[in-house]
């Protein structure tokens, strides 16, 4: 959440002109989200010219009775809003941030005079951000001053409250535990470039889904590079026989230079020796892996190239309901084994997301992020472990790559339902540990981003869900049956026969 403050001399000039159209017709669904005692204003609907009208002179109304006149101006004003992609607050919500940022800040405290103020709301702007503003008399009823020399410090507080709060984007140097936040011009960048996110966060998914879904250090190149993220390594002092460590990017349009992220900077369970925990690494995996790093393309395809059976999203739903029922038997003070689970649904919605959702994140999206800040642990804290999940492995890389049949629509409403109880479940072990706005993050997720989800998945077919992909496609088939072959020819090599599906 940014905010930004500004100071005028007319509460009727800024009530006509948050109001009215804006100065590039961006302002819509201009509304009263809130009010203090100092100002009643009816809440929710379209106001008429004079009511508009009646607000601004309230606003004026104790700086003209007492002449006060302070230097900058007596109007007090600060905008706030959320970056392209987070998750959307209802007026409710706005209402309860703007009322606790001015009691914050004095304008409505008990042992004061009140002084006025109003909330308005402008819903979803062209570029996708919401936001709302406030504005305020810098003189109180009674004549006094509102003291603001702080003001900047205290709403950058009020702001870090609110983003744990509330499940929003952390901000540069408000991060919690492990997930970095943005910088202004990150927030600001993404707005006026017109972006649906963030390009971290947008990466932070990509990684974790390549993650998620590969065996060994190799394949997460390549699922990586395969995802349409730019990836390059970083090789320890004196050669190039060692990776320590990685950056990503994403592919520009307009010629401009890629911004590179390492994975420190997505997230910190997203550095390469923390992902390493999690892969297959014997001496002949980590002399592959170099030769990918090393690659500009893939050197060799492997699990990721693939198409699986439809049947696998069947498999899919017993894998994560086996995997349930085991984690429902583990203690809530194990925060290695609910970390882990959190990290691995994580990387199954980053993957559902993708496919279904591509460059329009959405539910599933904002699912993978909420379980990704579930995932995240402070060094004081054992490191996710996914023993406890371990029938949720391949999950991700069928969601990520298996064919759709007629019926997958609704093995994708037994899936959802299957995820969703997982997500319950961390979450009430949130809860039990005392950690409440976690577990209301996830909580909120459920009931509106699952739900919405699961209602889709019943109700359409998989051309209407996925219509960018042709089951039927004969490239595909024959794309397919290469890669079936190559897969076949090397399991006879090792003396093994090549298994049906793509899970682990």
């Amino acid at each position: 959440m940014i905010g930004k403050i500004s100071k005028g001399a007319s509460g009727r000039g800024l009530m006509r002109y948050l109001f009215g159209p804006g100065k590039a017709n961006e302002h819509r669904d201009q509304r009263v989200i809130a009010s203090g005692v100092a100002l009643w204003a009816e809440e929710g609907r379209t106001l008429s010219a004079q009511e508009i009208a009646d607000l601004g002179a309230s606003l004026d109304a104790a700086n003209d009775s007492y002449g006060k006149y302070p230097t900058g101006g007596h109007i007090w004003h600060v905008s706030l809003s959320l970056p392209p992609g987070d998750r959307p607050l209802i007026d409710e919500e706005w209402g309860e941030i703007a009322t606790s940022l001015m009691v914050a800040l004095g304008f409505d405290r008990e042992t004061l005079a009140p002084a006025a103020w109003v909330a308005v709301g402008h819903g979803t702007s062209a570029q996708g951000n919401q936001h709302v503003h406030i504005a305020a008399s810098l003189v109180r009823l009674d004549g006094s001053r509102v003291e603001v020399w702080q003001d900047r410090k205290t709403l950058s507080r009020a702001c870090a409250e609110f983003e744990h709060a509330y499940g929003l984007t952390i901000v540069d140097g408000r991060d919690g535990k492990g997930m970095p936040g943005l910088s202004r011009a990150e927030v600001e960048r993404t707005v006026r470039e017109h972006l649906a996110e963030p390009p971290r966060i947008t990466l932070a998914r990509l990684v974790r889904e390549a993650s998620v879904a590969s065996k060994d250090e190799a394949e997460f190149v390549r699922r990586l590079r395969g995802s349409g993220a730019l990836v390059r390594p970083r090789f320890g002092t004196g050669g190039r026989e060692a990776v320590v460590g990685y950056s990503v990017a994403l592919r520009t349009t307009d010629g401009a230079a890629p911004i590179w992220f390492g994975g420190g900077k997505l997230a910190k369970d997203l550095t390469l020796p923390h992902l390493r925990q999690f892969w297959e690494v014997s001496k002949d995996d980590q002399r592959a892996a170099v030769v990918e790093w090393s690659a500009a393309k893939s050197v060799a395809a492997g699990r990721e190239a693939l198409r699986g059976h439809p049947d696998d999203w069947r498999r899919a739903v017993a894998a994560v309901e086996r995997s349930l029922e085991r984690l429902r038997a583990v203690p809530v003070s194990d925060l290695g084994a609910w970390r882990g689970a959190a990290r691995e649904a994580a990387g199954v919605f980053a993957a559902w997301s993708r496919r279904l959702e591509g460059n329009s994140p959405g539910p599933l999206a904002a699912t993978a992020d909420a379980l990704a800040r579930s995932a995240q642990s402070r060094p004081d804290e054992p490191a996710p472990q996914r023993e406890a999940v371990r029938d949720f492995r391949g999950v991700t890389a069928i969601v990520a790559q298996s064919q759709l049949g007629r019926d997958s629509p609704l093995a994708w409403a037994a899936l959802i339902d299957q995820m969703g109880r997982t997500l319950r479940a961390i979450a009430d072990a949130h809860a039990a540990r005392g950690e409440f706005n976690a577990a209301k993050l996830l909580v909120d997720t459920l009931s509106a981003e699952i739900a919405t989800m699961h209602n889709r998945f019943e109700t359409n077919s998989v051309q209407e869900l996925v219509p960018h992909e042709r089951t039927h496609d004969i490239r595909s088939l024959v794309a397919m049956s290469k890669n079936l072959l190559h897969e076949a020819k090397h399991h006879r090599g090792r003396g093994q026969s090549p298994g049906r599906g793509i899970g682990r």
